[in-house]
């Protein structure tokens, strides 16, 4: 049975969801995720499964070394969690979509061929394409088709690669460095759109935040940690992506800083923490690689809790901005607490999954002699407590409130269970690390708990409190509309593309005014009428030709008979 491919079996199932009745699609949601948790055990260095797509060429459907059994492992786990979530969706088209999406995102990981690699890419761009598109507001269709363009330009950069690759007799998935020549940029483009490599990022808070809010916790867990897998597979140790990794951390985290939205803020969190399995994976080396997959796996934990308790809110109260919220927890306590414990989490306090994860991380970069990705990187965790585990905390849930009165709906039971199962996970991996250590690549064993490493964050997070609590009147949310990078295609690129479109429209009317008129003028010729008046003094066109091909046959026999 090692060779049970579980994101076949997400999206057959996926497939399935089409057929059954809505009692049938409840069931097999829990069913599906967990029968793909319990083949991703069961995969190892032995198993396989090729298919023969033509006499030269075969695809490598499961290869299953360590470094892809952990990100499918924690993408099943997900999957589950986020499906209990999600147990009652009604669009049986969107619980296709989440595990179409799943699924595809799992055989990207097992893809052991650059063909099989490519084809899931895109089937995960299409089918999480149509998870924006389901929140069926008319914004959501205008950031489903930004979504869209997006994900096929990194479509197209990976497939220019891979085209590129195999004319250099490259068809298996490796590591790649600049001595490929124009492949290795053409992937890491394409690549890093899914990592949301800055300024390739405007796709995740223009889209995440559209999607209906069990749509998001999906999107928040697999299309970013995908391209994250990709860039350990093929890019680790490139040194680039150090400084790119610095940008998305600080970047992200700025960002959320002054967001009032809450799904584009924790958007904007992914973001910055992606920034951190871009910098370990940079790093290189067993830690750094360790440290990047272990980050990715707590990170889709605690994001996704995260995102669930913000859906929580959204669908209690109908809101979804802070300055619109406040003192939930008196009204939502499951919720809160959940926040609470899994916005500890991702700001690295100690006993939390996100501490053990950054701990290798920041050894990683010690390790290397990055000295000021390191000081740079610890500026984004502050920057992380300050505009989560505070912001968010103190202004929606425990916070004196903005005065009004919510009329809340309580979360359904599955939610809940969903959102305990989530902050849970948090802890027991954050108690117990060595649980995480020892599925990772290398396997690591670094000691998180050393003195000196914790008195660092509790000082740094104390620190900054009182920063933020001495200015949370200037630190509270304003109700403004936050500018990004998308800016620029959305304003001067838009301008300039329909001003070249205006161009060629009238270049193009005038060609096609020009082009019938000299049509017009051959046709009067050929097609000449003969004149009302005086007809026998004209002989007709037909007449005319006719008779010249006689002659000239004539002259041509004659011509062959003399000789």
């Amino acid at each position: 049975m090692s060779n049970l491919h579980p994101g076949f079996i997400l999206m057959a199932s996926g497939i399935l969801m089409l057929l059954l009745p809505y009692r049938g699609r409840i069931v097999l949601g829990v069913i599906a995720p967990a029968l793909a948790i319990w083949s991703s055990l069961q995969l190892g260095a032995e198993s396989s499964l090729n298919y023969a797509f033509t006499p030269d060429i075969t695809l490598e459907l499961i290869k299953a070394d360590r470094l892809a059994i952990c990100f499918v492992l924690i993408f099943a786990i997900i999957t589950l969690i986020a499906d209990i979530y999600a147990l009652k969706t009604q669009s049986k088209t969107e619980k296709c979509a989440m595990l179409i999406y799943a699924g595809s995102s799992i055989s990207v990981a097992l893809a052991g061929d650059y063909i099989s690699l490519i084809a899931f890419w895109e089937i995960m761009a299409v089918s999480s394409w149509f998870i924006v598109w389901s929140g069926k507001q008319p914004e959501s269709r205008r950031a489903s088709y930004r979504y869209l363009v997006l994900h096929f330009f990194g479509g197209n950069m990976l497939l220019a690669g891979v085209i590129a690759l195999y004319c250099n007799g490259i068809t298996q998935v490796g590591a790649l460095t600049s001595d490929v020549g124009p492949a290795f940029w053409f992937i890491l483009i394409g690549v890093g759109v899914n990592a949301a490599i800055v300024p390739l990022h405007t796709w995740v808070p223009d889209a995440y935040p559209e999607a209906t809010v069990e749509g998001t916790i999906f999107l928040g867990s697999f299309t970013t940690k995908v391209g994250v897998y990709c860039l350990i597979r093929m890019f680790a140790g490139t040194e680039l992506l150090l400084v790119a990794g610095v940008i998305m951390a600080l970047y992200g985290a700025a960002m959320a800083l002054i967001e009032n939205d809450l799904r584009r803020l924790l958007s904007y969190h992914i973001i910055s923490q992606l920034g951190y399995m871009v910098v370990a994976l940079a790093a290189g080396g067993a830690l750094g690689i360790d440290g990047a997959a272990a980050h990715a796996f707590n990170n889709i934990l605690y994001k996704g809790t995260l995102l669930m308790c913000v859906g929580a809110v959204i669908k209690g109260t109908g809101k979804g901005k802070i300055t619109e919220l406040g003192g939930l927890y008196k009204v939502m306590p499951v919720t809160s607490l959940c926040f609470l414990l899994a916005s500890f989490a991702i700001s690295g306090i100690p006993l939390f999954n996100g501490f053990v994860s950054k701990a290798l991380v920041m050894e990683a970069l010690t390790e290397g002699g990055h000295t000021a990705c390191y000081w740079l990187m610890t500026v984004a965790s502050i920057g992380t407590w300050m505009s989560v585990a505070l912001k968010i905390n103190y202004f929606v849930f425990f916070g004196p409130g903005s005065g009004e009165k919510h009329q809340v709906a309580p979360a359904p039971w599955y939610m809940n269970l969903a959102m305990i199962t989530g902050a849970a996970s948090c802890i027991i991996t954050g108690v117990f690390p060595e649980l995480l250590y020892r599925i990772l690549p290398y396997s690591s064993s670094g000691n998180p708990f050393t003195l000196h490493h914790i008195m660092e964050y509790v000082a740094l997070f104390l620190g900054s409190s009182v920063v933020f609590f001495g200015l949370r009147k200037i630190m509270a949310p304003h109700d403004m509309v936050s500018l990004d990078f998308d800016w620029f295609y959305r304003k001067p690129l838009a301008k300039v593309v329909f001003g070249i479109s205006k161009v060629l429209h009238e270049f193009f009317k005038g060609w096609d005014v020009n082009v019938m008129r000299a049509v017009g003028g051959v046709k009067a010729v050929l097609a000449y009428n003969r004149p009302k008046h005086r007809q026998e003094e004209f002989m007709p066109v037909g007449v005319f030709m006719v008779g010249i091909i006689v002659v000239c046959v004539i002259c041509a026999l004659a011509i062959h008979s003399m000789i």
